[in-house]
């Protein structure tokens, strides 16, 4: 049973300034704007009003009911998330301290409740207030900005980021309740497997055991039937139960590679025979390897999943809102679903946020995506010699590992994000007894946890890291930043040759639409102060001019800036993305940044903050489609087939060579016999005329790919005379002359920025 406490609280701010009834799970920063106390921080630029509120704190408190207290029952306190230091007092009693967001507290309280009304105080402190504290008794750490953030357990890019506003919200933004039980509860059962033929593993943890170990058993039941009994042991200061089932089920596959098939397992604490406790749980089983040998060019890899080799096609994931209390289910499901969608199989989970919502991670497992997940630790060192703050981050990961490792779509748990880049490369040189500030963590203590905890899942120190460097092209995963981030031209994606390229990415604007809730007329031009204030990459704007200007010559119409920036974004993309899949298990996967968004912002991202695709969005359903032509414009153009699928194809290939003025000025024609999970180059072509058409038909299918072979400002485009028209829930388009980028407004189309080649109909279904 649960006592609720979610709801209305009173709020108030330690300056007397602010007095309101708050929401919980929520936020001080939530409710100061939905009481019109605050501006909406996203619009124009009214985040830096909201500086005035990082040096409070701010008192939570309410009042509740307790009818009666059973001698027998114990009451237990819980916040699933408080974000994040604070002290909680019942009826004036000091109950505990919080020091974490990312880890749920439980705290003792019968002694403490009274029959009748009871008062419960949370008291939070300011969260820079007290990291800078921290920093001011400990040292200075290296990293970009706002190096204090590195003491406080908080989402790092709350501080801010550069696609990120910096509100770190203070609140309790998860659950809150006493739970009430009389006995032992489960906690952390999950199964797994080993080997594709071995056996099932169950295990799991029972906290509260009030009696005799020997009269409890564990029973498992799986899709409905009684499998096992379990007895309970004691490992160290713990209660938990190790079984072992010697059967066989379906097993769970990645999107695209098989079925992502999920067991309903139910764990269920017996005492003496009766039902005291029980834990349901979806779970899929599966192995999962990475795939680490020699290829001839360094060393591999590659995610095998089953015993199946697979290429990785997907994006990195931030937190989905910069003030977390306003997401809602709903929007996960959206966002998890326009990924899988646009034919991604994986998301990384990056180490600057948050550990996602359960929603998030059903959502995955359910359709088959893989999530690469980040420990919370980014861009920084990290102060692991001392002793409390290392206790507390070995606390926290521990607690996570166990809460989801029952997902099957988790397939690697990783150290940080870029720490151990920073410590080669970046002036990250602060060692203790030898050591980098992280490493004792990254290198000890998390691979400890994971293979203690999650046996299933295979663990990686940092995000890039491999090879004589962390972030090396022969070895590991690679970050590709010097096109962008280095000015460089998105064409040298083609002579990058990293194993697996798990960050890389190019900026554009969100639409137009979303422009307009933040900013007004008057501020529609590149370097206004409201647009620079929302792209929060140092000379951000002036790259997105820079590769405009290259690309299509002198744009000043603000709305012609918006729309190609999102064009250059989805050329860039698909250049590394395609030269990346012809190099098919040489690199072994793409991750571009970024997918999402956490507020409207000019930024790496393909679906924006209100979900409204780019460019780059439906760009992303092409270039990731499982069979695939391409064309890569090296000393000559190198024509590839990639195939994904696990069966070989038969098709005919034409390369069509088209000039501006619609002209088909040459066409190559071949059989294409493509093995299974496979990238084959089938011919060698002259880049001859303006633009490259690849059409590959299969099984009844027609395939198209294209390539530009000059830069639009080279090419003195014509008018290509589109032509359209609808039937049913369908628009045909035809056009004269090539077009690019043809989009398509006023509806929700299932495709967009389309390319048209004369003699082509392109149909979108629409809603």
């Amino acid at each position: 049973m649960k006592i609720i406490l979610n709801g209305v609280w009173n709020v108030e701010d330690s300056l007397g300034e602010f007095k309101f009834e708050g929401k919980v799970p929520g936020s001080v920063q939530a409710d100061l704007i939905e009481r019109n106390l605050f501006p909406h921080p996203y619009v124009g630029k009214n985040e830096l009003k909201f500086r005035n509120l990082e040096e409070r704190n701010w008192t939570y408190e309410r009042e509740f009911t307790v009818d009666r207290i059973d001698e027998k029952m114990k009451y237990e306190l819980v916040f699933e998330g408080i974000d994040t230091v604070a002290r909680i007092f019942l009826n004036g009693i000091f109950v505990g301290e919080t020091m974490n967001m990312f880890m749920e507290y439980r705290f003792d309280v019968k002694d403490k409740l009274k029959v009748g009304s009871n008062i419960l105080r949370v008291e939070m402190v300011s969260p820079v207030r007290y990291a800078k504290i921290l920093e001011n008794n400990f040292g200075r750490l290296k990293l970009h900005s706002n190096t204090f953030r590195v003491y406080i357990r908080k989402a790092q890019y709350s501080f801010g980021w550069d696609w990120g506003p910096r509100i770190p919200v203070v609140g309790i933004w998860k659950d809150v309740y006493i739970d009430v039980h009389e006995d032992g509860e489960l906690f952390g059962s999950t199964a797994y497997i080993l080997d594709e033929d071995g056996p099932i593993h169950l295990t799991g943890y029972v906290r509260g055991i009030a009696d005799d170990l020997e009269k409890y058993v564990v029973e498992v039941r799986i899709d409905g039937e009684e499998k096992l009994m379990i007895p309970l042991k004691m490992e160290g200061n713990r209660h938990r139960f190790d079984g072992i089932l010697d059967e066989k089920l379906e097993l769970w596959y990645p999107k695209d590679v098989g079925e992502p098939v999920l067991h309903e397992f139910e764990f269920n604490l017996l005492k003496e025979g009766k039902l005291i406790h029980s834990e349901k749980k979806k779970i899929g089983l599966r192995t999962v390897r990475v795939v680490r040998e020699d290829d001839g060019e360094g060393e591999s890899f590659i995610f095998e999943v089953n015993g199946e080799k697979i290429f990785t096609k997907g994006a990195n994931w931030i937190p989905a809102d910069s003030i977390l209390s306003w997401l809602r289910d709903e929007d996960y499901e959206n966002l998890v679903r326009m990924a899988h969608d646009a034919n991604m199989n994986m998301l990384r989970v990056w180490g600057g946020g948050i550990y996602e919502s359960d929603v998030f991670y059903n959502m995955c497992d359910e359709l088959g995506i893989m999530v690469w997940q980040d420990f919370m630790f980014a861009c920084a060192e990290y102060p692991d010699h001392l002793e409390w703050f290392r206790k507390l981050v070995n606390e926290e990961a521990e607690q996570i590992v166990i809460k989801l490792r029952h997902h099957p779509s988790i397939v690697l748990w990783c150290g940080n994000n870029e720490n151990n880049w920073g410590f080669d490369e970046w002036g990250f040189d602060t060692k203790v007894d030898g050591i980098n500030l992280g490493n004792r963590l990254y290198l000890n203590d998390f691979p400890k946890i994971c293979s203690r905890e999650d046996p299933s899942t295979p663990y990686w120190p940092s995000s890039p890291y491999g090879g004589k460097k962390a972030n090396s092209e022969s070895a590991g995963d690679l970050h590709v930043w010097h096109v962008w981030s280095g000015w460089v031209d998105f064409r040298e994606y083609t002579n990058v040759r990293g194993k697996f390229v798990s960050e890389f990415g190019f900026q554009s604007a969100p639409s137009m639409e979303t422009i307009r809730f933040f900013a007004k007329e008057e501020d529609m031009y590149p370097f206004s102060e409201v647009m620079l204030h929302h792209n929060k990459q140092v000379d951000g704007m002036e790259r997105i001019m820079k590769f405009i200007n290259s690309e299509f010559g002198l744009v000043v119409d603000f709305e012609s800036i918006v729309y190609l920036s999102q064009l250059i974004q989805a050329e860039a993309i698909k250049t590394g993305v395609e030269h990346w899949r012809s190099r098919k298990y040489r690199t072994a996967g793409t991750l571009y940044w970024q997918f999402n968004d956490s507020w409207p912002v000019f930024s790496w991202s393909s679906v924006d903050y209100f979900k409204r695709p780019k460019a780059l969005y439906y760009y992303t359903k092409r270039f990731y489609a499982p069979l695939l032509p391409l064309a890569i414009r090296k000393d000559e153009v190198e024509i590839y087939v990639v195939n994904d699928l696990k069966k070989p194809i038969e098709g005919e290939l034409n390369v069509e060579f088209w000039d501006v003025e619609g002209n088909m000025i040459d066409k190559r024609k071949i059989d294409a016999h493509i093995p299974a999970d496979s990238s084959m180059k089938v011919m060698n072509v002259d880049g001859n005329g303006d633009f490259l058409h690849l059409i590959l038909k299969c099984d009844g299918k027609m395939i198209e790919n294209h390539l530009i072979l000059r830069k639009f400002r080279e090419i003195e485009l014509r008018d290509p005379k589109i032509s359209w028209k609808v039937e049913g829930k369908k628009i045909i388009l035809k056009s004269e002359k090539p077009a690019f980028g043809v989009q398509i407004e006023n509806c929700k189309p299932s495709d967009n920025y389309l390319v048209i080649f004369p003699g082509y109909m392109v149909e979108v279904d629409f809603e």
